[in-house]
């Protein structure tokens, strides 16, 4: 909202919540039952031909497809309904990748219905199972053994019995994916594409390794250190996965990881990265993430916006014990830790903490900013070291 209102631009908000900035917008938000969209489209059609509507962008996993749905009915350039699907869904972009001859983790799909006894002889260990529909590392583990096999086939049945699961994930509730682990070292590539050509606005450094049993994303570091042939290399792999998705426009987050046989794309979502991890991006003339997306969703040319030099850090605080948050202690020590630019907190006393696999929530997040790469992540891991999570059985 802050962009639009700097570029002076008309915007609509369609959301299934109430909004903290509602009070702020009143004539410019349209609350809806994304089950039930059909209901809103004289709405939404009477308030594109009023403004003259040229752009909807989905800001998140929940409303990509639905931006997708609202832009063919308007008539408005969009990436296709089957485009997005294919970044939604783990199984169907493993298909599209494996079909492109892409570097490519070997995968099955099973019901949730099968015995893990019957699924044994079909995979090899270690291996990684998963949703095919859930994001910010939702239900992945990696498996080493028969046995970790069976009591991790066992936690994602639990997860996605969850009524709020079921009713997100609709008929892919009922399927865990299971592929191959991808050692190496993994990055995100946060980008915009434009008339199918992708333009990497940054590239994520993750210095925590990421090798199970949980993928917490806690560390995101840029500029990236990769050298310039590796980040070419990069460009070349995302650019591959586009066009093979059919992801001709809008911005996208992508997820790599890198080894000695070359880039496997983890993760590919028609989205801008989520949560605040935005905050560090900050491109020439002072204009952010969400500045960029808007101006190239209006055909503007962005092409040499470039990343400021300036090293900056993310972390996203993890959740580690489930209970009821009580309080958060030492945060006012932790701000204080030279380097560090924010922290805010995004869970509030008395709600309730589930870690990763389950969980899908952060306790907040702290930035910071430096000479280089280290002194950031030193900053980080040094507040983080001041905070203390209390909860409360339950």
């Amino acid at each position: 909202m802050n962009a639009a209102d700097k570029l002076d631009l008309k915007i609509l908000v369609v959301t299934d919540n109430s909004q903290v900035f509602s009070d702020q917008f009143p004539d410019n938000i349209i609350t809806m039952n994304f089950d039930h969209w059909t209901e809103k489209l004289d709405e939404i059609s009477e308030w594109s031909d009023r403004f003259n509507l040229m752009a909807v962008i989905g800001v998140d996993e929940e409303s990509i497809l639905l931006a997708a749905i609202f832009s063919q009915y308007l008539g408005i350039e969009h990436n296709s309904i089957e485009s997005v699907m294919r970044t939604k869904n783990k199984l169907l972009m493993r298909f599209e990748l494996k079909k492109a001859r892409m570097n490519c983790p070997w995968f099955r799909s099973f019901s949730i219905e099968k015995l893990p006894d019957d699924i044994i002889e079909e995979i090899n260990f270690p291996c990684v199972i998963k949703p095919t529909f859930l994001s910010a590392s939702q239900g992945v583990l990696r498996v080493n053994n028969e046995q970790e096999f069976k009591e991790g086939f066992q936690i994602l049945t639990d997860l996605l019995s969850q009524k709020k699961i079921k009713k997100r994930g609709g008929e892919e509730a009922n399927y865990i994916m299971v592929e191959e682990y991808i050692p190496g070292n993994e990055v995100s590539i946060e980008g915009i594409v434009s008339q199918g050509k992708l333009k990497i606005l940054a590239i994520f450094d993750k210095p925590e390794p990421l090798e199970g049993p949980t993928f917490e994303e806690t560390i995101f570091v840029t500029p990236t250190t990769l050298s310039g042939s590796m980040q070419s290399s990069l460009y070349e792999t995302a650019q591959q996965a586009m066009e093979t998705l059919g992801i001709v426009k809008g911005p996208v987050h992508i997820e790599v990881r890198i080894n000695s046989n070359g880039n496997y794309i983890l993760e590919c979502a028609s989205r801008s990265i989520g949560g605040m991890c935005s905050k560090i991006l900050e491109f020439q003339g002072g204009m952010s993430l969400e500045e960029l997306i808007l101006r190239s969703s209006l055909g503007r040319n962005i092409e040499k916006s470039n990343l400021s030099d300036t090293a900056k850090g993310v972390m996203m605080m993890p959740i580690k014990n489930s209970g009821k948050l009580k309080e958060m202690r030492g945060v006012e020590e932790a701000i204080s830790v030279d380097g560090i630019t924010d922290l805010q907190i995004t869970i509030k006393p008395g709600e309730m903490l589930d870690p990763l696999p389950k969980g899908d929530r952060y306790l907040g997040f702290l930035f910071a900013e430096g000479k280089n790469q280290e002194m950031v992540i030193k900053d980080l891991k040094n507040a983080w070291s001041k905070i203390e999570v209390v909860t409360e059985d339950t």
